[in-house]
């Protein structure tokens, strides 16, 4: 490379720089730069590359080829010998490039001798890049050559961290209009004189105004007398930190309708002229939330009152011995928070007990939840115990939570308990132990601190010995059992029920129902009321609706339309034929196959393993084909 630059003056270059780069900034600068820098000093190629990816990777943003720019490209510094100015200093090559670095093919393609870069480096002196020459022909790199490329290598150093600063700036504006765009107060730009300088999208939807119609405008008219003045006394004091709102100020909607308001005030610009920044929340929405708040705490306070009134165990009627005992055990494990089981025959308020426990415990002002295991099908109560969660099986189209953690601090109620699957059980038992579960299809543990109360009317011991309960739960939940005696042993509570509930159906009939006649006293004490309280109770309804005066009469309804044991048998026995030969129907339609989308199972809604239970026990097996025709 002979040194024609020589011919250029220190001047020459400048103006021949400045020529080339007057009226560009940014990329189209750095592109300027290359064909003067080739021109002063007679070379073939030139480039500006910035460094990214932790200074792996080089981006080139201009390259001259000594005809025309290329476009923008990036490629790998390691092993190539751009990356030598990572240690801050100019390097040159000045012959034999392509051999030093056998693995840059792209040196060998266009025939590069000599090579010289110099780092971009900004005020914290960290490598922003390079520039770097190349040329077909050997380079002499003289002082006077190196001096003129780091001029130019100032130059490109000096724009790529104008321009990384103007990016950022630009980034952190965009992030900033994200931000006050998305902000839901309303934040507004003021002059001194309350002239709106921006007006961001909350501020639209507060106001009830468009943008264009107050930018520029006077505030003034969007704000009530009080905060005007709060504004423009506090925009007249030194604001070198934030102001904030005193109490009791409101602002007006577009259409003229006030507002209740707080803000927080802050200078833009220390000038007495300047802008200030104010930033407004609509609190209308917030009080009427803690109204709302406020009625339903109240709301939730009366019934919870009402429900304590109802259930409350002195509003039960019980007098009797045995009532008496059962009431001493009730206040004596109500505080202690074990695991209560309740025995008793169907209609003894089993429930009502629960209700005494929890409304004595420190539960009290928690909710009791209630869940009947006979009521639901087998393959629903895990469901219902624990939750699901969405798509755990064919049906669940959202998470829902189950009983366990609706009583979450509080108490759940298991009426029939000795009806729960076997899977149910071993949960029930986990939760039992650990206090914590898993829903249904999930997997993540859920933990929950609730006190549970059982109740059964059947011999769970019996059948923990024949198998169908587990040993380990029944000892779980038969912490503390109670009894609760049934009607016939406490025939003492049995006038008194029995008034009490004749007054509850005069009022609802609104009749006046005063008395029983003796008869029905006689046959009331007399019958064993195996239905017990419930029965009791029914009974007196249907006596107060029949009766044609004051006096109600129980003779003889008790005993009519009662199932005998022969009826209930032979009513057991045409459900079961209905339900085997719908059972065969629908196997027959599938062809026997039981699991599967289109099989018997999922046509009944049933899981495989429970059909086939049903099968079993309902003696369904399929048939045997016909024999082939010889």
């Amino acid at each position: 490379m002979e040194p024609v630059h020589e011919n250029f003056t220190t001047d020459g270059i400048f103006r021949r720089i400045a020529e080339a780069t007057a009226s560009v900034t940014g990329g189209d600068f750095l592109r300027a730069l290359l064909a003067p820098l080739c021109d002063v000093l007679q070379i073939r190629y030139a480039f500006i590359a910035e460094f990214i990816d932790n200074a792996s990777t080089a981006r080139v943003l201009a390259w001259w080829d000594g005809e025309s720019y290329a476009a923008e490209d990036e490629y790998l510094l390691a092993g190539t010998p751009c990356e030598c100015v990572l240690d801050g200093a100019l390097h040159c090559f000045t012959d034999g490039v392509a051999e030093q670095f056998p693995e840059e093919h792209e040196l060998i393609e266009l025939g590069i001798r000599s090579y010289m870069a110099v780092p971009l480096i900004n005020a914290a002196s960290t490598v922003l890049g390079h520039l770097a020459i190349m040329d077909t022909r050997p380079m002499i790199g003289s002082p006077r050559d190196r001096h003129v490329f780091r001029i130019f290598g100032a130059m490109a150093g000096a724009e790529l961290q104008r321009k990384h600063i103007e990016e950022a700036l630009l980034a952190s504006e965009r992030s900033l209009a994200r931000v006050i765009g998305s902000a839901p107060d309303a934040i507004v730009t003021l002059d001194a004189h309350l002239r709106v300088a921006s007006f961001n999208p909350a501020a639209v939807r507060i106001f009830g105004a468009y943008d264009g119609e107050v930018r520029g405008s006077d505030f003034g008219r969007c704000l009530s007398p009080e905060l005007r003045e709060a504004l423009l006394t506090q925009m007249g004091q030194p604001l070198n930190v934030v102001r904030w709102s005193p109490p009791g100020l409101s602002a007006l909607r577009a259409d003229g309708s006030p507002f209740p308001v707080e803000y927080t005030l802050a200078a833009l610009e220390p000038a007495a002229d300047g802008r200030f920044v104010l930033i407004l929340r609509d609190t209308a929405e917030r009080e009427r939330t803690a109204a709302e708040l406020s009625d339903l705490q109240s709301t939730r306070r009366f019934l919870l009152n009402e429900a304590r009134a109802a259930n409350a165990p002195e509003g039960v009627i019980g007098q009797s011995a045995a009532m008496q005992a059962l009431w001493r055990a009730i206040a004596a494990v109500a505080g202690a928070d074990s695991t209560v089981l309740i025995h008793g025959e169907t209609g003894t308020g089993k429930e009502r007990i629960a209700h005494a426990i929890h409304q004595q415990s420190r539960r009290a002002d928690a909710m009791l939840v209630k869940m009947n295991c006979a009521a639901l099908p087998a393959e629903l109560i895990e469901s219902e115990l624990f939750g699901h969660e969405k798509g755990a099986f064919t049906g669940a189209t959202a998470q829902r939570k189950g009983r366990f953690e609706l009583a979450h601090s509080g108490t759940l109620f298991l009426d029939e308990v000795g009806e729960l699957t076997p899977a149910a059980q071993a949960k029930l038992l986990r939760v039992l132990q650990e206090q914590e579960f898993e829903r249904v299809g999930g997997s993540r543990p859920i933990k929950v601190d609730v006190r549970v109360i059982a109740a059964t009317n059947r011999d769970l011991e019996a059948m923990v010995k024949r198998g169908e309960f587990r040993a380990d739960l029944y000892y779980r939940i038969h912490v503390f059992p109670l009894r609760v005696p049934p009607l016939r042993e406490r025939r003492a509570d049995i006038e008194p029920l029995a008034r009490h509930f004749l007054a509850q159906q005069a009022r609802k009939l609104g009749r006046a129902l005063r008395n029983f006649d003796q008869a029905s006293w006689r046959f009331m004490q007399g019958y064993d009321w195996p239905g017990n309280v419930r029965e009791l109770q029914n009974v007196v309804e249907r006596a107060a609706v029949l009766a044609s005066g004051d006096i109600a009469t129980v003779r003889d309804i008790a005993s009519t339309e009662r199932p005998t044991a022969e009826d209930a048998g032979e009513s057991a026995l045409a459900l079961t034929m209905v339900e085997a030969a719908h059972l065969r129907h629908v196997l027959g339609r599938t062809a026997w196959v039981i699991e599967g989308p289109q099989g018997a199972a999922a046509l009944l809604g049933l899981e495989p393993s429970t059909l086939r239970s049903r099968m079993r026990k309902l003696g369904i097996t399929r048939p045997a084909p016909p024999p082939r025709s010889a």
